[in-house]
């Protein structure tokens, strides 16, 4: 980020490194004060990076939907805020090496929302060039109408698995996340850490409504997978009508009562978002983590934000509308500014940091 090496110089000014001596004679309130400033400066601009992030992948996934004229978009607009701090600053991975054994895994069980995860491949740097999302649900592209695993038909980077059957995404990452505990008992040693990533899922009512899920959630909790992290797209809604026609239950007491540690946010708070996903992934209490984001669906277009016609493709008519009102620039299609792509640089460089450590570990492991 591009006040980062100010901050580290302010905060070593503030330990009285020899190094910047000539400035030792400043108060050293003041230096702190400086350091605190320039620390608040990185994070305001990190967060507004993190905003604006959001809103250009819901403007692709807008625009891919449009051009297809099939797709939903309810998801993507709705959770782009998830998105924005799981691939901008919480979820450890290489984009280069997506085969990289101890990377974060992401599963949208949810996938028929799947314009959200090629937004956020795209941005991050995966080999989904941007053509291939303009492509989106046509034939041989590799943007499918739901996320599919590798294969003959489609070899899209980042997909862990195929999803689509509702509430399966959630027991494919609760396999997951029992993998990499098996891995890291076998493997890690006392000096070379070698399996540690956690495995995140994002999911909507209906996943929480098919059995398959709860069956899954009773088994990571026995395991103590406190590696899983769920997020579930409280949206209230479903394809054919609001959910309250269709549920009742407090899904947070029933996730806790299989063991889970749940959490109740505002899923469009990235402050929010950002600190809770952080505070999951540090807890290692044994219990697999819920984060329920109350989120509003197709957020953004206003005409259908909030109902179930938000769900699919209804908003097609009022995209270029939408696009305007989130700041998108008029006219522009598939738009990603370079303030975007410069953040996300960021970040490819950071995590590529932590994964040349890794390498070193392995290696000497």
């Amino acid at each position: 980020m591009k006040f980062s090496m100010y901050a580290l110089a302010a905060t070593a000014l503030a330990a009285g490194t020899s190094a910047f001596s000539p400035v030792a004679s400043a108060p050293r309130f003041a230096v702190r004060q400086s350091a605190l400033q320039m620390s608040t400066a990185v994070e305001t601009d990190k967060k507004a990076a993190l905003s604006t992030a959001a809103n250009e992948a819901r403007g692709l996934a807008m625009d891919s939907i449009a051009a297809a004229h099939s797709g939903h978009m309810g998801l993507p607009l709705g959770a782009a805020e998830i998105g924005a701090v799981l691939y901008g600053s919480q979820m450890s991975y290489n984009s280069k090496d997506p085969q990289w054994i101890n990377r974060d895994r992401f599963i949208l069980s949810a996938g028929h929302g799947s314009m959200f995860l090629y937004s956020w491949l795209h941005l991050a740097g995966f080999d989904l060039p941007l053509d291939e999302v303009k492509n989106f649900r046509q034939h041989h592209s590799m943007t499918p109408g739901h996320p599919e695993f590798p294969n003959s038909e489609h070899n899209t980077p980042g997909i862990e698995c195929t999803t689509g059957p509702l509430g399966a995404g959630v027991a494919n990452a609760v396999g997951f996340a029992a993998s990499e505990k098996m891995a890291e008992a076998v493997y890690n040693t006392e000096d070379h850490k070698i399996f540690d990533h956690h495995v995140f899922a994002l999911a909507g009512d209906g996943c929480f409504q098919e059995g398959v899920s709860a069956e899954a959630a009773a088994f990571a909790a026995h395991e103590k997978l406190d590696n899983l992290i769920v997020l579930y797209d409280a949206n209230e809604v479903t394809l054919d009508k609001m959910a309250e026609y269709t549920q009742s239950e407090d899904i947070l007491k029933r996730y806790e009562a299989y063991g889970w540690e749940v959490y109740d946010i505002d899923g469009h708070d990235l402050d929010s978002v950002e600190e809770t996903i952080a505070a999951a992934k540090a807890s290692d209490n044994g219990k697999p983590k819920f984060i329920k984001c109350n989120t509003i669906i197709g957020k953004g277009m206003e005409e259908t934000e909030g109902t179930n016609a938000a769900h699919g493709e209804a908003g097609v008519p009022y995209v270029d509308k939408a696009k305007v009102n989130i700041g998108i620039p008029e006219g522009e299609k598939w738009y990603v500014s370079e303030g975007t792509r410069d953040f996300f640089g960021d970040v490819m460089a950071k995590n590529s940091a932590a994964y040349d450590e890794w390498q070193a570990t392995y290696k000497a492991w």
